[in-house]
């Protein structure tokens, strides 16, 4: 089985439809662990705050990572995200592969391309901070370091904690 970690956010409903986002990424994949859930400003445009939290997945080994992100493609649009959604723009549910095993470069869908490892990672903290939580020895694939030393670029980034 391969290692994903997986980013979700919402700023639209967020707290419900984060919990049915898990809830149905819990049919289709073994949910693994589940970071706290953070408030951040929502980035690149003026929204409501987005709730932002990763999660770790088991997926079979022979689900590529073109075909895990058309799968997850498929349910944010159930959740009322457009096909051609701006990328800075309120969101009901927005769900990405940050990392897949150890696997670095760049990867193709019908949607365009994707980067492995993600690099939102070390450039935010509503992505890197629930990341840690869970995974604080993470090496990053890319770079080879461990991901708690990206640390200092976030560090004057805004940042809640939600309280379940």
């Amino acid at each position: 089985m391969a290692r994903v970690f997986l980013g979700l956010g919402s700023n639209l409903n967020a707290q419900e439809n984060l919990t049915a986002g898990i809830q149905r990424l819990g049919n289709d994949f073994a949910v693994i662990n589940e970071s706290p859930w953070y408030r951040s400003p929502a980035l690149g445009f003026d929204g409501p705050e987005f709730i932002n939290l990763v999660l770790e997945i088991r997926v079979d080994d022979g689900l590529s990572p073109e075909a895990l992100s058309q799968q997850l493609k498929k349910i944010e649009m159930d959740f009322g995200r457009a096909a051609n959604a701006v990328k800075y723009s309120s969101r009901h549910l927005d769900i990405d592969i940050l990392l897949f095993d150890q696997l670095v470069g760049e990867f193709s869908t019908g949607n365009g391309t994707f980067t492995l490892p993600r690099e939102d990672i070390w450039r935010y903290a509503f992505v890197l901070t629930p990341l840690l939580d869970i995974a604080p020895d993470l090496i990053c694939p890319k770079y080879q370091k461990s991901l708690s030393e990206f640390k200092e670029n976030i560090q004057n980034q805004s940042l809640a904690l939600v309280e379940n």
